[in-house]
C-alpha cells in the first residue's frame, strides 16, 4: 500500500521537522518500524507522583490517583526536601525552621496518603533530600515505576521550565513515560468531554513513533478514540499540494498505526497546517476537547536542534490537557547507513 503512493510523492515537499518528504518517505520504505513481536500494550500497575504540594502539583495527584483507580495500580507520593543544604551550620535559627519546614511537608505527604487510601489505592510515601530531579530517576529505578506524573506552574515563558528544570532532566531520562500536567492542563476536566480523543502528534521520527504504544495504551483504558496527527508546514496549505499531501501523510499515518505491534481500534488519522508545530498542535487538541496529548521524544537533551523551538515545552505549557512523553534512546545514522548496504 505505502510503496504505491511513494512514487506520487510531490518533489521537494518539505515535512514540517525540515525533511524532504519524499526522502523520508524513501526512507520508511527501507526502514520500516520493525516493531518487535513481543510489542504489547503498556501496563501501568506502579504509579509515581513527584510534589511540591502547589497548584499544580494537586493537579498532578488528582490525575495519579484517578489513573490508579482506573488501572487497579499503586501509588508511590515522593517530595524531594532541597534546602537542607542552604544554610552553613552556624545559622541555628535557620536550621531549626527547616526542620519545621521538612515536618511540614512529612505531614503533607501522610494526608495526601490517606486521600489516596480512602480512594482504595495502595501507597506509599518517600521524603528524601537532595537534587530534585536525580532523586525522582532514582526512585523511578529503584521502585520499577511505570508512569511518573508530574506539574508544572509555568505559564509564561517555558525558558524556567526548560533551562535546569526538574521537568527537563526528568521527561529527557526517564526510562518510563513522563505525564506532565501543565498551568492549562489542571483544568482538563472542565475543558475535555466525555468522548475527549487521545491525540498521537508525530513527525515520523524513527526513534520516537513507538510512542504510538502508549497513546494507544491510554485510548482504550478511557474508552476513547485515538487520532493520529502530523503538522505540515503553512508553505504547503495553497496550490496543487494542498490535497494531495495530507492524503500521503494520513496514508501515512495509517501505515504507523498498523506497524505498532498492538492492538488498536481504527485511528482517526488527521494533518493540520501550520507555522508553529506547537501552536497547531495546541489549537487541535482544543477543538477536539483532547483528554491527552502524547509525543515521543529523544532522550537527548529536549533543547537539541531536532526539537525547534522547544515544541514538547511548548505544548506542555499551553496544552488544555495532559501531555505524555516518552522518551527513545536515539538510533545513530550509522545503523540505518549499515542497513542500506
Amino acid at each position: 500500500m505505502f510503496a504505491s503512493t511513494s512514487n506520487a510523492l510531490p518533489q521537494g515537499s518539505i515535512l514540517s521537522n525540515g525533511l524532504d518528504l519524499s526522502v523520508a518517505y524513501q526512507k520508511r520504505e527501507l526502514f520500516p518500524m520493525q516493531s518487535p513481536a513481543i510489542d504489547a500494550m503498556p501496563s501501568f500497575n506502579r504509579l509515581l507522583v513527584a510534589t511540591d504540594f502547589s497548584a499544580a502539583s494537586q493537579a498532578a495527584f488528582r490525575s495519579a490517583l484517578d489513573t490508579c483507580i482506573a488501572v487497579g495500580a499503586s501509588l508511590v507520593i515522593a517530595h524531594v526536601f532541597e534546602y537542607a543544604e542552604a544554610a552553613p551550620p552556624e545559622t541555628g535559627g535557620l536550621l531549626i525552621e527547616l526542620q519545621s519546614l521538612r515536618e511540614q511537608c512529612s505531614n503533607a505527604l501522610v494526608a495526601l496518603r490517606q486521600q489516596a487510601e480512602q480512594a482504595g489505592v495502595a501507597c506509599e510515601t518517600v521524603l528524601e533530600t537532595g537534587v530534585a530531579s536525580s532523586i525522582i530517576l532514582q526512585i523511578i529505578a529503584e521502585k520499577g515505576i511505570d508512569l511518573a506524573v508530574l506539574g508544572t506552574n509555568a505559564l509564561h515563558g517555558f525558558e524556567r521550565l526548560v533551562f535546569g528544570s526538574t521537568a527537563e532532566a526528568v521527561l529527557r531520562k526517564s526510562p518510563c513515560p513522563v505525564l506532565t500536567i501543565g498551568p492549562r492542563g489542571g483544568n482538563c476536566a472542565k475543558a475535555c468531554n466525555a468522548d475527549g480523543p487521545i491525540i498521537f502528534a508525530t513527525d515520523f521520527d524513527f526513534n520516537t513513533i513507538h510512542a504510538i504504544r502508549y497513546a494507544a495504551c491510554f485510548a482504550n483504558l478511557n474508552g476513547s478514540p485515538l487520532h493520529c496527527l502530523h503538522v505540515l508546514p503553512r508553505t504547503l496549505e495553497a496550490g496543487s499540494q494542498s490535497e494531495i499531501v495530507p492524503a500521503i501523510m494520513s496514508e501515512a499515518l495509517q501505515q504507523l498505526a498498523s506497524e505498532s505491534g498492538v492492538i488498536i481500534a481504527p485511528p482517526i488519522c488527521a494533518t493540520t497546517f501550520g507555522s508553529e508545530i506547537s501552536n497547531a498542535v495546541v489549537d487541535y487538541a482544543r477543538e477536539q476537547k483532547a483528554k491527552m496529548i502524547v509525543l515521543g521524544v529523544r532522550q537527548a537533551s529536549l533543547l537539541a536542534s531536532h526539537v525547534p523551538e522547544h515544541i514538547t515545552y511548548r505544548i506542555i505549557t499551553e496544552a488544555n490537557c495532559p501531555v505524555l512523553t516518552m522518551a527513545f534512546a536515539t538510533q545513530s545514522a550509522a545503523t540505518h547507513a549499515g542497513a542500506r548496504r
